[in-house]
């Protein structure tokens, strides 16, 4: 039974791994699409002296979808915003029960989200409603990422809570704990040479 519970969480966490790093390259991809989008639009109308109907609202479609799907990528990587002035304060097996509470928090709201999202998007699909602009794209593609992103996220934090609770259980729990700040940042420590060398200074 244990066997293929840990098959499961196996496969479960590499289907929320595999499908938060596409949809955070692809978020990747469409920063840098909207990037070009603006600044053509900016050639056209300013330079060529033509008028612009698609490129604000498609730049504003990229850069929904770089921050609501692309959010799971940010949780895998740790990379969200956290207040972490009392947890570095904690035993390491508390600090880690608070992170999970924390963490079931995180999933509750991601599911109250999605019980709303989901169903406004699937109005917008049934109803074919499309933007007023001159353009008038389909609503239900703006609609979808929100809901999509949620859910993406809410993945990713369960893999995280068992992560977490399988650390607790078999005691190989991160005795320090580094801020998300510094995760990326390579600090450099002194040898013992160099700090003997520091101390007769």
């Amino acid at each position: 039974m244990q066997k293929s519970n840990r098959g499961f969480w196996a496969k479960f966490e590499a289907v929320a791994t595999t499908l938060s790093k596409i949809t955070g390259l692809v978020g990747a991809l469409a920063l840098f699409a909207a990037a070009l989008v603006t600044t053509e639009g900016v050639i056209v109308r300013k330079v060529l002296d033509w008028s612009t109907i698609w490129q604000i609202e498609f730049s504003v479609f990229l850069l929904m979808y770089a921050c609501f799907v692309g959010a799971a990528f940010g949780q895998l990587g740790g990379h969200h915003l956290n207040i972490d002035l009392v947890i570095i304060h904690l035993k390491p097996r508390t600090r880690e029960k608070v992170l999970v509470v924390a963490d079931i928090a995180t999933c509750v709201v991601c599911v109250v989200i999605a019980v709303y999202a989901w169903p406004m998007w699937w109005e917008s699909v049934v109803r074919n409603e499309h933007s007023e602009s001159l353009w008038g794209p389909p609503l239900w593609i703006p609609y979808i990422f929100l809901p999509l992103g949620v859910t993406l996220v809410f993945l990713q934090v369960v893999a995280q809570i068992h992560r977490r609770i399988e650390a607790l259980r078999l005691g190989t729990i991160e005795e320090h704990f580094v801020p998300t700040e510094l995760k990326d940042i390579e600090i450099p420590t002194a040898s013992p040479v160099e700090r003997k060398g520091v101390d007769h200074e």
